[in-house]
């Protein structure tokens, strides 16, 4: 999750508005993004492809700094995170027990 404002400590991914698979380019936004002030939007910095969204839309309380998507460069490397979950991720072995 990053920080879409100076205060923001968190927030909820509201609607992705690309999916896997799909190319993206500098400036596009991929998301709304609910913070403690706003809904703005999530731009991307660079171009490259969709490869995989780590949390669904409606996510609520991701603290900024957590992973929320894999974008990658070239197409052929979608296919290597197809069930990728990032340390720590719920599913995962290193997560913590609730």
């Amino acid at each position: 999750m990053p920080a879409l404002s100076p205060t923001m400590e968190s927030g909820n991914i509201v609607s992705w508005l690309k999916a896997e698979g799909e190319s993206i380019g500098a400036g596009d936004t991929i998301a709304q993004v609910e913070t403690d002030k706003a809904t703005v939007d999530f731009e991307v910095q660079d171009d490259g492809i969709v490869a995989k969204l780590l949390v669904p839309a409606g996510s609520s309380d991701l603290t900024v700094g957590t992973p929320v998507a894999v974008l990658v460069e070239e197409a052929e490397h979608v296919a290597a995170f197809k069930d990728f979950k990032p340390e720590g991720a719920p599913g995962t072995d290193s997560a913590a027990s609730p």
